[in-house]
């Protein structure tokens, strides 16, 4: 790889002030050399603005002597170079956002999205790029990014994308390492808890194999899992060769809050193959200053989604009994969502700009989540696959061509692509499926696909709650009871209650969140009652009349008696022999 002619230092002197100082050095720089940089950063489809967070530009020629500039856009600064054979442009970055698409520094560690503080140097983009990390002296640097084997905590991208695909985690905390195939991974810790250096690094190992299992091999040198450790923001976002993932300081004890962080965890490593190689072709090569929009998100999510549950089983991370349950919750999760009767999976996809990243308290009622019901579709398709195959292709039939296909980072899927595709694999017209399950805002149809594998599904109201519903969601503010919305499907829609009003009584008695249910549970279907709430400050009541609580709950379970047929599905599709109980079955999470 030729040397780089973009260079860029970062440095913090003093973690304390949440301030990182950067310096980008440009060789042979055009006589007007424009910086920008990103608006949103890739896998977080929300434009963002960072560049509200650089303070005190500046820019001087190869003998340090200042260069004119002025700022172009909120995100683009124009340095007149002149004839300087060299250019240096600094500024300070204010870093103090921990969540895993933004940077942040303290006294304890630094964790940086290169799209936040690294502008690209327009023209450049293509060319290899380096980054020096100057920091404290017991920090260590964790990238994925390849070292230049010439100085110590220097690295070089082949391009800006692969820049912008890099975080950089820098911090004294312990950094774990395992082996798959030959290839390190590495899992670098930060912050305190109940983390299980044993547990995770032993669990990770299974979740690498039981991807590269379906994929058949790893396409990358060396891995890095950023896992910080935190009590506030959750969630994670995937990269080329590596996952950052915030994830509650003390949910690494065996249980439902572990599998959940092993969830997420599984869920960015999927997509190493799925979305940083597979991907549309609205999402590669990047603008990185606009939307990009494509109506693909629910297989870029909603399949990574339904893989990690099903991986997670087949490497033995969970039980079947606790796979055919998280499949339950999916369902459950979209029958109670109102939206899906307004917003199909590809308008969901497209409109992630303006929705998914920006909810509100009448998202429940308008929009889906393209992750939840992008797995549930994803169910149906790997069912229907094995339907009208006979079990000769599924899912896994799919994402291999689909790898084959178009897993390089150059070419993209087209819009109409996973039609093409299932026709190369499957064969047969799938338009119809598209038109119920991807295009349509219909109720989805479970039985006929379930029932391929001997799965049958039941519909039951909350077992644990009253018979009766408002139609209300609470939350607790600051010891109020507060509506977090009303749910257009349910009883309390149009009585004049609203989201933001705080719940004062039920009755003329007071009521709060924790006892609300108990209080609903002297009614029954028909009767009317009394709300009082505050709403800016103003007493406001309304009469709502209570209806049965909707049998929204959906229990999947293994038919009494199967065919030989579905006996070979469900034992193919889980990987599980189907009289396997679950107290044989291994288990990491439970």
């Amino acid at each position: 790889m030729p040397d780089a002619r973009v260079r860029y230092r970062m440095s913090m002197p003093q973690p304390a002030t949440h301030l990182v100082h950067i310096a980008v050095t440009v060789d042979e720089p055009p006589s007007l050399t424009v910086l920008r940089l990103p608006a949103w950063t890739p896998g977080s489809y929300m434009i963002r603005e960072f560049a509200r967070q650089i303070q005190a530009f500046r820019a001087v020629d190869a003998e340090g002597r200042p260069l004119p500039w002025r700022k172009t856009r909120k995100d683009t600064w124009s340095i007149e170079a002149g004839t300087t054979a060299r250019l240096v442009a600094e500024f300070d970055v204010y870093a103090h956002e921990l969540t895993v698409r933004t940077s942040d520094l303290d006294a304890t560690h630094g964790f940086f999205n290169p799209a936040n503080m690294l502008p690209d140097v327009l023209g450049r983009a293509g060319e290899p790029l380096e980054v020096a990390v100057e920091h404290p002296p017991a920090w260590h640097v964790q990238t994925g990014l390849r070292p230049t084997g010439t100085a110590a905590d220097t690295f070089v991208a082949a391009d800006y994308d692969e820049l912008v695909d890099s975080p950089i985690h820098v911090g004294p905390d312990p950094v774990l390492t395992f082996t798959v195939d030959g290839k390190e991974h590495a899992i670098a810790t930060w912050g305190r808890g109940n983390l299980n250096y044993e547990r995770i690094t032993a669990d990770l190992r299974r979740v690498v194999e039981a991807e590269r299992d379906l994929f058949g091999s790893l396409p990358y040198d060396r891995y890095v899992f950023m896992l910080l450790l935190t009590d506030g923001p959750r969630g994670g976002l995937e990269h080329r060769n590596s996952t950052a993932v915030m994830a509650h300081r003390f949910a690494f004890r065996p249980g439902r809050p572990y599998e959940r962080a092993l969830h997420t965890l599984a869920h960015e490593f999927f997509h190493t193959w799925n979305v940083k190689r597979i991907h549309p072709e609205a999402l590669g090569p990047f603008d990185y200053g606009a939307e990009n929009y494509t109506s693909l998100l629910w297989a870029m999510e909603g399949i990574t989604d339904y893989y990690t549950s099903l991986l997670m089983r087949r490497g033995g991370l969970i039980t079947p009994e606790r796979y055919l349950e998280s499949l339950g919750e999916l369902i459950s999760e979209l029958a109670e969502t109102p939206g899906r009767r307004l917003q199909s999976l590809e308008e969901a996809s497209y409109d992630a700009w303006i929705k998914y990243y920006r909810p509100d308290e009448h998202s429940v009622n308008s929009a889906i989540s393209y992750y939840g019901k992008g797995a549930v579709a994803s169910l149906l398709l790997d069912l229907e696959m094995r339907r009208r195959t006979g079990n000769e292709r599924s899912l896994d039939d799919l994402m291999h061509y689909l790898w084959e296909r178009y897993g390089q980072p150059d070419i993209g899927i087209p819009e109409d692509g996973y039609e093409a595709a299932l026709h190369e694999v499957a064969g047969g017209d799938w338009s119809d499926f598209f038109d119920r399950v991807i295009r349509s805002r219909d109720e989805l149809a479970y039985d006929d696909a379930l029932a391929v594998a001997g799965v049958e599904l039941e519909w039951r109201a909350d077992p644990n709650g009253p018979e009766v519903w408002l139609g209300l969601r609470t939350r607790n503010e600051a010891g109020r009871t507060k509506i977090a919305s009303v749910l257009s499907d349910g009883p309390a829609w149009g009585t004049g209650i609203s989201a933001g009003d705080e719940l004062l009584a039920l009755d003329g008695f007071r009521v709060d969140e924790a006892g609300l249910p108990d209080r609903l549970r002297d009614y029954h279907p028909g009767d009317t009652v009394s709300l009082a709430c505050f709403r800016r400050d103003e007493l406001v009541e309304a009469r709502v009349t209570l209806a049965a609580r909707p049998r929204t709950r959906a229990t999947l379970r293994k038919v009494q008696t199967p065919t030989p047929e579905q006996r070979r599905v469900y034992e193919d599709w889980v990987r599980t022999p189907w009289d396997e109980l679950a107290s044989n079955a291994a288990s990491a999470a439970s």
